[in-house]
C-alpha cells in the first residue's frame, strides 16, 4: 500500500508540473512576457518561470498614463 501512495504522489506532482509549465508556455508566448525556465529559449514548449520584460513595463505604463 505505500509503494503505489508514493507512485500516486509523483504522479501528481509531475501533473502539477506539465499543467504549470503550459500555463506558463501560454504566458511566455505573449510579447510582454519572457521566459526564464522552460524547454526552448523562448519556452514555447513548457515554460516554469517567467517575467515582465521591457514592453510590457512600457505597456503597463501607458494603462497608467491613460487610465487615470
Amino acid at each position: 500500500m505505500g509503494k503505489n501512495k508514493i507512485i500516486l504522489v509523483i504522479g501528481i506532482i509531475l501533473l502539477v508540473l506539465l499543467v504549470w509549465g503550459l500555463i506558463g508556455s501560454s504566458q511566455a508566448s505573449k510579447i510582454e512576457n519572457t521566459c526564464d525556465l522552460g524547454i526552448n529559449s523562448q519556452g514555447s514548449v513548457f515554460c516554469w518561470k517567467w517575467h515582465q520584460n521591457v514592453m510590457g513595463d512600457f505597456q503597463e505604463g501607458m494603462e497608467d498614463l491613460f487610465n487615470r
